[in-house]
């Protein structure tokens, strides 16, 4: 517990809240985990408005005709420097299933985790993983996980 505490302060440490971000477009590709399907999404992440959150809505689309529509919320953390960052991302949405995966219902939560680094021209490229739930509203809740590669564009 005390590695856990130690590795949360030197994180507090070497980020910035996310004061200065600016509105982009979110492009992912990647494969859901364990089901094997291609995953293409796209988001929207707004500039900041209360505490540092910013507003996000996104869409994905799956190879095997499963899709998400969601919206939420997203909270960025910059090293010093600022070119390195951390993106945490949670939605509330509807999953259609198609031919992917029973998540049990169609209300779902997307939890994701984006880590990259941004380029002189303001855009990023990274690494990202996200999670689907049903939170167990429904009896049936086996999650979704997908991991993809990312890429913005600043939108100002």
């Amino acid at each position: 517990m005390n590695l856990f505490k130690s590795a949360l302060v030197a994180l507090a440490l070497l980020v910035q809240p996310a004061v200065a971000e600016s509105p982009r477009l979110f492009g992912s590709i990647g494969n859901q985990l364990s089901v094997g399907s291609a995953e293409g999404q796209v988001r929207y992440i707004g500039e900041p408005y209360f505490w540092g959150l910013q507003p996000v809505a996104g869409v994905s689309l799956a190879g095997n005709g499963s899709g998400y529509v969601g919206v939420g919320a997203a909270y960025t953390l910059r090293s010093q420097q600022g070119s390195l960052f951390a993106r945490l991302t949670g939605m509330a949405g509807i999953y259609k299933r198609g031919g992917g995966r029973d998540l049990g219902g169609s209300l779902q939560f997307r939890t994701a985790l984006d880590v990259g680094m941004t380029a002189a021209s303001g855009m990023e490229f990274g690494i990202g993983a996200d999670h689907r739930s049903n939170a167990t509203i429904y009896k049936l809740n086996p999650g979704l996980n997908t991991a993809y590669l990312f890429a913005t564009l600043p939108l100002r």
